[in-house]
């Protein structure tokens, strides 16, 4: 129901708080428009020249009036506030769940600036929608309700002859409609291209900067300021024309009212206080008439932001959570004749791969870039979803695995780092059910050789970290993501080329610790993702990746006899190291 109605869904969902707010706006306008007809007493009576006495009880009941008026008001606002922002709230959850059970290959289609600007400004532009605008909606009704009643208690004729224009609205209204919607749909894109290349630029700043270009990313992001500029400006338009025709309708009942009311004054047949109070009503109406344009504007936006939310919403997922089965241990994984093509290439990442790997092995992917090493190991943990071949866990169909039980079997640390803006504490506990001891992250610490740099910071473990650990340095950043995996204990463990940022003496401590207290009980299985051979030459066995296929498999010595290209590589990376 939310996709098909979401205002209607939205409305049940949160009716307490949205019927209580109706309540008090009905009570709120009832009350206020009660106050022409006090006024019109205390103007007959002043105007009758009588017992001044007389006004007494209408002043104090205005007055009186005046202070429900306030309370409700304020009732109303509150109750309605909780409505529409719980809205936002929910819907807010919503894509961001959606976010997380969506595979890599949406996040690869989307900029994230453009994810952004949805999880934001299109959901408070719904939340705007869907709260204020309604509301003003009911404002309008209900004012329009209670005052056209009036105006014509107090006099049939002067109502019809200051509203004979009014009909001619809804049709003005329904012609801006489409123009307003389609306009606020370019707003929208444009402002999404603009965030996500404000977030390219903020990102990249370093390139930017060490590359001098500067002056061409400014150009370039003007370019997109003044397109967003323009849609902006077109929406603006079609908008501004709401509320000036809605006033003029109201201001030319005021014209008429001093034409034929004026007379009727002057022949005694109608009151002042009468005249007063109808004219009050008159100029009351152009509020909910101005409330139908800014309502109109603030709903057709809502609906432009919201068809973008549900474009994620009913986004399908390349990787849906359907397995069953949830293994205890982790014993086998098995590849058979594995194909996959990245939907972006028209070449396959990988062909035709078939491999196995058992419980406490130490197992080497080698390769140059690009040869697909880094494509098989995501597969493990199923961030891509192939179609041809098959991927088994104990046996047991990649896709019948339950998602939660994945992510418990597999540790991948990525070559690409992120660390979040927290304290170096929380980094390293991150995936972790519960905290670990402090002392605990200090043996990590001490088995990538980072403790004591981490000492060496101002508050040691609970120093804050900027963005994407922004104050660390790259080896630095990358052995702490290291010791992240390594603290989880993962059954597998998958370390995707972390080595190539670290010197070769960390490197070597680092493949000592692998060798060492990781793999001494055979309980682990490790999978060591590298281009350099010295990450690889104690592994049980070897796979030599080149072109998306498996051109070699052995141990080091092994493959060093059997394999040119993994010797010639060797014996060049060899030859670099000593010089």
């Amino acid at each position: 129901m939310l996709l098909r109605s979401p205002f209607r869904f939205y409305i049940r969902k949160n009716w307490r708080p949205f019927a209580l707010g109706l309540f008090c706006l009905l009570v709120t306008n009832t009350l206020d428009c009660l106050l022409p007809l006090l006024l019109k007493e205390v103007i007959d009576a002043l105007s009758s020249k009588k017992n001044f006495s007389l006004i007494y009880q209408p002043l104090a009941i205005y007055l009186g009036l005046v202070c429900f008026v306030a309370i409700f008001r304020f009732g109303w606002r509150w109750a309605w506030s909780r409505y529409h922002q719980s809205v936002a709230e929910d819907l807010r959850n919503r894509v961001f769940d959606k976010y997380t059970s969506l595979g890599l290959s949406f996040f690869n289609r989307y900029p994230v600036g453009q994810l952004m600007s949805l999880i934001t400004n299109d959901i408070n532009t719904f939340r705007m929608g869907v709260g204020p605008a309604v509301l003003l909606f009911f404002d309008a009704t209900f004012y329009c309700g209670i005052i056209i009643p009036a105006m014509i208690y107090l006099s049939p004729t002067w109502t019809w002859k200051t509203l004979v224009a009014l009909p001619l609205l809804p049709f003005f209204v329904a012609k801006l409609e489409n123009l307003i919607q389609a306009r606020y749909n370019l707003r929208q894109e444009k402002f999404s291209e603009l965030s996500g290349i404000a977030q390219e630029i903020v990102s990249g700043v370093r390139i930017i900067k060490g590359y001098a270009l500067e002056t061409e990313h400014t150009k370039n992001f003007n370019n997109v300021s003044r397109e967003f500029e323009s849609a902006s400006n077109k929406a603006s338009y079609a908008q501004a024309a709401l509320e000036p025709v809605m006033q003029f309708v109201v201001s030319t009942g005021v014209v008429i009212l001093f034409f034929v009311g004026s007379l009727d004054v002057v022949k005694g047949t109608a009151t002042i206080g009468t005249f007063v109070a109808f004219l009050r009503y008159v100029q009351k109406l152009s509020w909910p008439m101005s409330e139908i344009g800014f309502g109109m504007s603030m709903l057709l936006e809502a609906r432009a932001s919201f068809a973008r939310v549900k474009n994620v919403l009913v986004e399908p997922s390349d990787i849906p959570d359907e397995g069953t089965v949830d293994p205890i241990e982790f014993q086998s994984l098995e590849v058979r004749s594995l194909t996959f093509s990245y939907s972006e290439q028209r070449e396959p990442a990988l062909k035709n791969i078939s491999l196995v790997i058992n419980r406490g092995e130490k197992i080497g992917f080698f390769g140059p870039i690009g040869s697909g090493k880094t494509s098989l190991v995501n597969l493990f943990c199923r961030l891509y979803e192939s179609k041809h071949g098959s991927l088994l866990i104990n046996g047991h169909p990649i896709q019948n695995i339950k998602q939660s039980s994945l992510h418990r079997i597999f540790c991948l640390v990525p070559q690409n780092v992120f660390l979040f803006g927290d304290t170096i504490a929380y980094n390293f506990a991150l995936g972790l059910e519960s905290p670990p001891e402090t002392d605990e992250i200090e043996i990590y610490s001490k088995r990538v050789r980072l403790h004591d740099e981490i000492l060496a910071t101002k508050n040691g473990y609970e120093t804050l970290l900027g963005e994407k650990g922004v104050n660390l340095s790259g080896g630095q950043k990358q052995r702490l993501t290291i010791a992240r995996g390594l603290i989880r204990n993962a059954p597998v463990l998958i370390l995707d080329d972390v080595l190539s940022a670290v010197d070769a003496e960390t490197e070597k401590a680092i493949i000592d610790t692998l060798e060492g207290s990781v793999l001494s009980d055979k309980k682990q299985t490790v999978i060591v993702v590298s281009h350099r051979i010295t990450s690889l030459v104690n592994c049980d066995r070897i796979y030599v990746f080149d072109n998306g296929s498996i051109q070699a498999v052995g141990n080091h010595s092994e493959l060093l006899t059997a394999s040119g290209f993994y010797r010639s590589i060797y014996q060049m990376q060899m030859t670099e190291a000593i010089q």
